[in-house]
């Protein structure tokens, strides 16, 4: 929150500028490039530089990142599988040509280079591996892993610019439109937040001649307006325990859903394949996903070309340690480079390219501008760490925030005559404590005591549950948000549905089935003692039992209102029809 606060009047400033011009031109959506321009087809892998070996020009007399070596019996402490190579030198130029060579057999375009600093090993290997690239026809660019301290928004672009000063001009750099690309992680991006990412993308632009093109770990709306295009690293989570078929079901669904959110807000869209994941000889109890002879990297490949994305990115080329590998090893040979080569080639024989902008949801400017009419005047106050969509939703239709430090919220000026709706749109975590233990928590219950109402609409599943330390503090219930836990997934087979018991909300089907990908943990919200409660969309299973609500409404008795959106809905078909709809009720509750 020290960055934020040290930013606050820059933010203040952009959005500002933001609001004002969607006041004039009906909405707007951030950082959109424009249609039209052009983005190449590419096939990229993620790829690591940080093996050291005793005898090589990295280790210089020591073993990095690989652990015992047991060459004898083709055995490496710290790796799933075995190199075809042996444990290698990162920092190798043969061994670089030779990474070169098999991706250029395998139809690969571009190596996403792990990126811990200018000082660490990989670091020390990036001149390297441009010039192999340079060699062999292929490009590079950064994965960005980490900023550095103090992390804030400004550590973050001193830092990447000093990286595009060093390598940005550089003939196997990859660019779009002449401007380089830099890949930004999910640690990285949770580190600064998307509003921290939003200013040093903004700064990175202003300083740096050329711009940057930046692609994010998230798929999420407001992770597609910070970012020039979206991505995920890994999706061995979502294919946890699944055989071919299923995950063949899963990618049709999702792929198709990340293309369509990228395509939204005009911005580059790149899907992640893995030909399987074994982090188990690392971790305990750690993650497996089985390669099933290459048929679960086939489905993934075969769904990705439908899917029709800019780019296709493999994870990874070479982390051993967690299995994901399609270098050749002494336990699939070649294989994994073969099917790449197959399917790269046909994804890059489909044309596309262009940046495609697609609708706007099915809302008409004419409801948008009404919206944002019944909002004047109404001052929207929203807590620090903002995420999920709601937040850059309402820059987009238009309608006024002011983004408040923790400092603000103790000030004593956190009031519903000052600020009739607070809105939380963060994940999980939030400051407890300014000044004194808990004085957030007095301060929020103090707000709802004023008449405030508090709209709740997570990025992640449980609000106000973690401190800024990630320590369990659970304080949920305290401002009336009576949460349960469901279940972290459904049972395989199960099927339910959400219903609206009232038409509350007319922009969204009454009935309408719980999605099948993504982040699927239920919390829903019961109705608690002393507060009026309208359930506006509950969850039900097959023989209709009531499963918890997932949008809800309460007036309390010792004064406020609390309106609860489960997170798992704003990522969703649906999402900003029923934004539109919960801002709309809300506003019809206030008198508007």
């Amino acid at each position: 929150m020290t960055a934020l606060r040290r930013n606050k009047g820059v933010l203040v400033l952009l959005f500002a500028f933001i609001i004002f011009t969607a006041a004039l031109q009906g909405g707007v959506a951030l950082g959109v490039e424009a249609p039209g321009k052009t983005v190449s087809r590419r096939v990229m892998t993620f790829y690591y530089p940080w093996y050291g070996t005793p005898d090589g020009p990295g280790g210089a007399g020591r073993t990095v990142h690989w652990g015992r070596i047991d060459a004898a019996n083709k055995d490496i402490e710290a790796s799933t599988n075995y190199p075809i190579l042996g444990a290698y030198d990162s920092h190798d130029p043969k061994l670089i040509d030779q990474h070169c060579r098999w991706a250029r057999y395998a139809n690969i375009d571009t190596f996403i280079v792990s990126w811990w600093g200018h000082n660490s090993f990989s670091g020390r290997a990036m001149d390297k591996i441009l010039d192999g690239c340079r060699r062999n026809g292929l490009s590079a660019c950064i994965y960005y892993e980490t900023v550095p301290r103090p992390q804030t928004p400004q550590s973050a672009a001193d830092d990447i610019i000093k990286v595009l000063n060093k390598y940005g001009k550089h003939d196997a750099y990859l660019k779009v439109n002449a401007k380089p690309v830099v890949f930004v992680y999910g640690r990285a991006l949770g580190q600064l937040g998307l509003e921290g990412w939003l200013k040093a993308v903004e700064l990175v632009n202003e300083k740096y001649k050329e711009g940057v093109t930046a692609i994010g770990d998230k798929f999420s709306y407001g992770s597609a307006r910070v970012f020039d295009g979206v991505h995920t690293y890994n999706t061995a989570g979502s294919l946890r325990g699944m055989r071919p078929d299923e995950a063949r079901k899963w990618a049709a669904g999702t792929y198709q859903s990340w293309v369509q959110l990228a395509d939204q807000a005009g911005k580059i869209s790149a899907i992640t394949v893995i030909p399987g994941y074994d982090d188990t000889k690392i971790r305990k109890p750690g993650l497996a996903v089985g390669r099933y002879d290459g048929k679960l990297y086939r489905v993934q490949w075969e769904e990705a070309i439908k899917a029709d994305p800019h780019w296709v990115l493999i994870t990874s080329f070479n982390e051993w340690h967690e299995g994901s590998e399609i270098e050749p090893s002494l336990q699939y040979g070649r294989q994994y480079l073969d099917l790449t080569a197959e399917y790269a080639k046909n994804f890059k024989a489909k044309k596309r390219g262009i940046i495609r902008r697609a609708g706007s949801g099915g809302l008409s400017i004419e409801e948008k501008t009404r919206l944002r009419e019944k909002f004047e005047g109404l001052p929207i106050g929203v807590l620090a760490g903002a995420d999920s969509m709601a937040f850059w939703w309402l820059l987009d239709v238009g309608v006024g925030t002011k983004v408040l430090t923790w400092q603000d919220v103790v000030s004593g000026d956190l009031t519903a005559q000052k600020y009739p709706v607070l809105l939380y749109c963060a994940g999980e975590r939030y400051r407890r404590s300014v000044h004194k233990t808990g004085d957030v928590d007095d301060a929020l219950v103090g707000y709802l005591k004023t008449g405030g109402c508090l709209l709740v609409l997570p990025a992640m599943p449980w609000p106000f549950y973690y401190d800024r330390n990630g320590q369990v503090v659970n304080r949920s219930s305290q401002f009336g948000l009576t949460l349960r836990i469901g279940w972290e997934r459904p049972a395989r087979g199960s099927r339910f549905h959400f219903v609206q018991p009232k038409r509350y909300l007319p922009h969204i089907s009454e009935q309408f089935p719980f999605p099948t990908s993504g982040d699927l943990r239920w919390r829903p919200f019961f109705a608690g003692e002393g507060a009026k409660h309208t359930s506006l969309l509950q969850l039900r299973g097959g023989d209709e039992d009531y499963l918890g609500d997932a949008v809800a409404y309460v007036e309390l008795n010792g004064g406020g209102r609390i309106l609860y959106v489960w997170f798992g809905l704003l990522d969703g078909p649906y999402a900003e029809a029923l934004l539109y709809d919960v801002f709309d009720f809300t506003a019809t509750r206030l008198g508007r």
